[in-house]
């Protein structure tokens, strides 16, 4: 079946294909990111993070994972953004189930033996099943894997809807 077909007759499907390879792109980069101890994220190895549900945040090193705990209080990744009227909010924060948590750090760990590669499966598993996003004020996390809420959740728009939001990077 040719590709075009595939995607017209069965659009979810090739949607799902999409952002596995995606969520793989992104794993496959991190793991080897942190394997050469370059940083996790942008902005000069510095990310944004929040203890207060997204009321405040922070800039902190882009190689922590979040939860982390930050002055006796769990931290997780917020993502900022900026209004052309220069109201910055938090769309949606980020964060990685335990064992997601675990499989990271064990892929990050640094190898004795100088010889070992990063776990790639264990990091693209815990990019595709064990991180969770939220809207700031929402109970329920959501777990990014489910594509339909997850993108309901990380959509950015200005808070009045004014205008395209920017990205804030530390």
């Amino acid at each position: 079946m040719r590709l075009r077909e595939m995607i017209t007759e069965n659009p979810m499907r090739a949607l799902a294909i999409a952002a596995a390879l995606l969520v793989a792109g992104v794993a496959i980069t991190f793991a080897s990111r942190s394997r050469s101890n370059a940083p996790a994220g942008g902005g000069g190895g510095r990310m944004l993070f929040s203890v207060d549900d997204g009321k405040t945040w922070f800039a902190d090193d882009a190689s922590k994972i979040p939860p982390f705990e930050k002055d006796g209080k769990r931290a997780v990744l917020a993502h900022v953004y900026r209004c052309a009227d220069g109201t910055e909010f938090v769309n949606h924060l980020e964060r990685f189930t335990p064992e997601a948590k675990q499989a990271l750090e064990r892929a990050n760990a640094p190898d004795p033996t100088g010889k070992g590669r990063p776990d790639r499966s264990a990091v693209q598993g815990a990019y595709m099943a064990g991180r969770e996003v939220k809207r700031p004020g929402d109970a329920k996390w959501v777990n990014a894997a489910n594509i339909r809420e997850s993108s309901q959740v990380t959509a950015v728009k200005c808070p009045r809807g004014t205008t395209e939001p920017v990205r804030v990077v530390p």
